[in-house]
């Protein structure tokens, strides 16, 4: 079996999940318009997830929850 051959079965799932999710999306896109996606926060399971945003609303960022924690709230590196 060619070298090429091979290659293009060992890649054929990856192409087909990412032709899927591209057809997926852009039937979503022109349905809903464009969407603002990004990290939410579920403190009932403590785990974050990427989700749809209400409009006008930020992601959840938890580099700056851990920075306030370790360095009294000055989100800076103090150690430098």
């Amino acid at each position: 079996m060619p070298t090429s051959a091979l290659a293009l079965i060992l890649l054929t799932p990856f192409i087909a999940i990412f032709a899927y999710a591209a057809w997926h999306e852009w039937h979503r896109v022109r349905e809903d318009g464009h969407s603002n996606y990004g990290l939410a926060y579920d403190p009932e399971t403590d785990s974050t997830h990427v989700t749809l945003l209400e409009e006008g609303a930020s992601g959840y960022d938890p580099e700056t929850e851990y920075a306030a924690d370790d360095d009294g709230g000055t989100g800076q590196d103090e150690t430098r």
